[in-house]
């Protein structure tokens, strides 16, 4: 995995962005540095979440220049119906080996993983907080009881459950 000064990299697509300010917790975001985001995915945040890359807190590094797609991102962009955000991410991802990819999109976390990147999504980024020592597991179970009401982020409630008992379960909660 590249890492960069302690940290690792990623690109990160608008969904983890608006999920997390949604929940007030984009500080989870400054593990990975640079973050980076494309015009296409700022435009994105923007639209539906005005203020929350100036209060992000952290650098989030802009990628002016999108590299090409090469032959198996255009494959599996045709094939996955990938909107610009996620192709842009992925054609930067895709040139950094090992870079982790951010993305709440079933289909874009199929082709990151396709193109070896490793994938976390809002949730992953929570769950995550918990090893990284930035929040504990109680703040944690907190966050994940949040998403139906606070987040506009799509996920069965039988699977977030799930999610819920096993932390709880694995942090004697």
């Amino acid at each position: 995995m590249e890492k960069i000064k302690g940290y690792n990299a990623a690109v990160c697509d608008a969904g983890p962005v608006i999920h997390l300010d949604e929940l007030g917790s984009l500080d989870l975001l400054s593990d990975f540095h640079p973050l980076m985001i494309s015009k296409t995915v700022q435009s994105e945040i923007i639209k539906h979440r005005p203020t929350a890359l100036k209060s992000a807190g952290f650098e989030i590094k802009l990628v002016d220049l999108i590299p090409s797609q090469g032959p198996r991102l255009s494959v599996l962009s045709k094939a996955l119906s990938l909107d610009q955000g996620e192709l842009e991410s992925l054609s930067v991802a895709q040139e950094m080996p090992g870079v982790f990819f951010l993305t709440d999109d079933a289909a874009a976390r199929l082709a990151g993983e396709e193109l070896g990147c490793k994938v976390h999504g809002t949730i992953g980024i929570i769950l995550r907080a918990i090893r990284n020592k930035m929040k504990t597991p109680h703040e944690v179970v907190g966050l994940l009881s949040q998403i139906p009401n606070k987040t506009t982020l799509f996920l069965r409630p039988a699977l977030l459950e799930e999610i819920i008992q096993k932390v709880k379960k694995e942090y004697s909660l």
